[in-house]
């Protein structure tokens, strides 16, 4: 099966969202919990757009004759709304609130008042647009937002400007999606930590050229995995919860148990390939997980089930093979989305890349100064590193060129 086809089958592995209440302040960049409707309109009563005077229908009237008008009062914004008597005007400030009665809002550069100090005993109105008409200058109640508009849907990330509108409402905190919790476990008595590697500096640690030879000739591998994948899933906001397993089937069943229940999701690495010590499969295949190989390279092992009620993902031991499926399908379960959805498309740049027959093909990518995608040949992990794309190549006998229309996902 293709990986667009495999990511749908274990959708139904999404971990189950749960949801906490924060401050407003402390939500930036989370995913809203539930959608946010406005209980008051903005503004809650016609204010100024403008710094001006507020007139009534006969000032204005009059002021468009050449009369003098005489100002009656002064409102700030933030201050209870000057009383505005007929044919008279209101000095106001930009957002402060309008007196009953006011026809328009008339700007002072239109006026011969000057625009700071205070408020003059009467204004002269030079030339009136055209368009100043009932209401100019005047925001109406709710023209920002009115009373049960949901303003913030669930599943929205909020923004800065999302924080500043929910002040607005006078609202202090909000349900936001909380963490994902993740278990991760990496497998194999080859591996090892880079600490573990690391020589000692004891006065009875071996000569440099000790150091050198055993370097050369040990046969474990550095553990790549669990720092790789342990970063890739904290960059989404997720607690991780590590664990490093042996060729045991008893103890990846131990550090299993010990998860249930404390973790939403648990992805493994290694040990599911047709091996001898593949001991992701000999723990679980028949009883909790199902193991297949997907059309894709690299990758290709790939397996999935639960433990319990626990949702299991097993990639494979190699790191850009690890790499992969947590891109592609790790991340489609943690954001609800299948893999088919996510993909964007782009314009390659080249060089031509030779296809597989059968399999898709995935390569790291990266954006040129025109926006197209230059494609790398290979798809080492080290590749990968200074890549911004995985681009997918389909599957074919010819060639992906420049100028191709290609499916790539930010990485």
């Amino acid at each position: 099966m293709d990986p667009e086809d495999y990511s749908e089958l274990i959708a139904h592995l999404a971990p189950v969202p749960r949801t906490e209440v924060v401050s407003v302040h402390a939500a930036i960049g989370r995913r809203i919990g539930t959608e946010v409707v406005a209980t008051r309109s903005v503004p809650a009563f016609p204010t100024s757009a403008m710094d001006g005077f507020a007139l009534d229908e006969a000032a204005l009237t009059a002021a468009g004759n050449g009369a003098a008008i005489t100002v009656v009062g002064d409102t700030p914004a933030g201050h209870a709304a000057a009383p505005l008597h007929p044919g008279s005007a209101v000095r106001v400030m930009t957002g402060a609130p309008v007196p009953a009665g006011s026809e328009a809002v008339v700007p002072v550069e239109l006026t011969d008042a000057e625009q700071t100090g205070p408020a003059p005993s009467t204004i002269r109105i030079a030339s009136l647009p055209e368009t100043a008409s009932e209401g100019w200058n005047i925001r109406s109640v709710g023209e920002d937002i009115c009373a049960g508009e949901v303003v913030l849907s669930a599943g929205e990330r909020l923004t800065s400007a999302g924080v500043g509108t929910l002040v607005m409402l006078g609202i202090d905190e909000i349900e936001v999606l909380a963490p994902a919790r993740i278990g991760l476990v990496v497998t194999g008595d080859e591996l090892r930590t880079h600490e573990a590697q690391t020589p000692s500096d004891e006065p009875d640690a071996p000569g440099d050229d000790a150091v050198v030879a055993t370097a050369a000739t040990d046969p474990t591998i550095l553990n790549s995995n669990l720092p790789m994948l342990a970063a890739a899933l904290r960059a989404t906001g997720a607690d991780v919860r590590e664990a490093i397993c042996d060729d045991d089937p008893s103890q990846l069943l131990s550090v299993l148990t010990d998860m249930d229940g404390a973790v939403d999701l648990v992805l493994t690495t290694g040990g599911i390939s047709a091996g001898a010590y593949e001991v992701v499969r000999q723990a679980l295949e028949g009883n909790c997980s199902s193991f297949d190989r997907v059309g894709m390279r690299p990758g290709s092992p790939q397996g999935y089930g639960r433990f319990a009620g626990l949702p299991l993902l097993h990639f494979p031991g190699t790191p850009q093979g690890a790499f992969l499926a947590f891109h592609l399908f790790a991340r489609s379960l943690l954001t609800g989305r299948t893999l088919r959805t996510r993909w964007k498309k782009g314009l390659c740049a080249g060089p031509a890349i030779s296809r597989h027959s059968r399999a898709v093909l995935l390569r790291p990518g990266a954006f040129t100064a025109a926006g197209e995608i230059q494609v790398e040949p290979r798809s080492r992990l080290r590749d990968f590193a200074a890549a911004e794309a995985i681009v997918r190549v389909s599957p074919g006998t010819d060639e992906l060129t420049a100028g191709t229309v290609i499916d790539y996902l930010d990485c």
